[in-house]
């Protein structure tokens, strides 16, 4: 999200995400406003929040150092230490260092105060800013680590690329698959590839500023083609001097990139061959459902 549309939570915010499209969360916002604080640190609700926690990240402000802060925040530790004795991480993210009164060092060595050494081990703390984008991808590193830990997300990761290399063998091109909601890859026939989140394009094209799909619609009339959508277009091409690059939704949460080796006529044919091929249809499929 863009950080200038973010509102401060009001009570306490439960919103479900798919990330990187093979994990599930189920994100619990608390927020930091202080009329709030005594609502979820009170029974029963605080047995409710602090329950069966996976991942506590805590973001504070590292401009601001008071015992209220340290108050809070030992109740914090106290109730996900009772309520979510297995968790193995508590993340503190300080945030809002790239401002000149930020106290990072001062609010980390003022928040370990009087913690027993078997829970500071479990404290992880991260100097981040929202504003830079450091703390979006401290966020993103937590959650890879829970994936690299989740035995049925790495099943997920596993089946996806395998279904991914079956289209490089058929076809002799690379192939990448990215998360739609938050652009992030998910997959690659590279093995190991680090990018930016993939900034999206809708492929409806007739919700484009464009006639392209009234064109197309009466072309196909002519041809007596009919029961027409634009979603039937969702596939595009890009051509440069070496290659051919094809960018097509796999499903309402996934899109595919496929990047041909060079531009002989037949490889192009052999992308096609393979997007519409029983393998793309599983991929297709396992990824809708994510069922193993």
């Amino acid at each position: 999200m863009k950080v200038a549309n973010i509102k401060p939570t009001k009570g306490i915010s439960r919103e479900n995400f798919i990330f990187r499209g093979i994990m599930e969360l189920t994100i619990w916002d608390a927020g930091g406003q202080e009329r709030y604080l005594e609502r979820y640190f009170s029974e029963p609700q605080r047995e409710l929040i602090f329950s069966e926690v996976t991942t506590s990240v805590f973001m504070i402000d590292s401009t601001v150092k008071n015992h209220k802060v340290k108050e809070v925040f030992d109740k914090f530790l106290e109730y996900i230490i009772q309520f979510s004795p297995n968790i193995d991480k508590i993340y503190v993210l300080l945030n809002k260092i790239d401002l000149e009164n930020s106290m990072e060092d001062e609010v980390f060595k003022f928040l370990s105060e009087n913690i027993s050494e078997n829970l500071r081990d479990k404290l992880a703390f991260t100097p981040v800013s929202v504003k830079e984008g450091s703390a979006q991808h401290r966020l993103i590193e937590i959650l890879d680590f829970e994936i690299q830990k989740s035995t049925l997300s790495m099943q997920k990761l596993g089946k996806i690329r395998s279904l991914l290399d079956k289209l490089k063998t058929s076809s002799l091109s690379e192939y990448l698959l990215f998360n739609q909601p938050d652009g992030l890859l998910i997959a690659s026939t590279f093995g190991k590839f680090e990018s930016k989140p993939l900034e999206f394009i809708r492929f409806e094209m007739g919700t484009l500023d464009s006639n392209l799909y009234q064109i197309y619609q009466q072309a196909m009339e002519i041809l007596n083609v009919k029961n027409l959508s634009p979603l039937g277009l969702s596939t595009i091409i890009y051509e440069s001097d070496t290659c051919f690059v094809l960018v097509k939704e796999v499903s309402d949460g996934a899109v595919l990139m496929t990047i041909s080796k060079n531009k002989h006529p037949n490889v192009f044919s052999d992308i096609i061959t393979a997007l519409n091929s029983p393998d793309f249809e599983s991929l297709k499929k396992f990824v809708s459902t994510s069922e193993l």
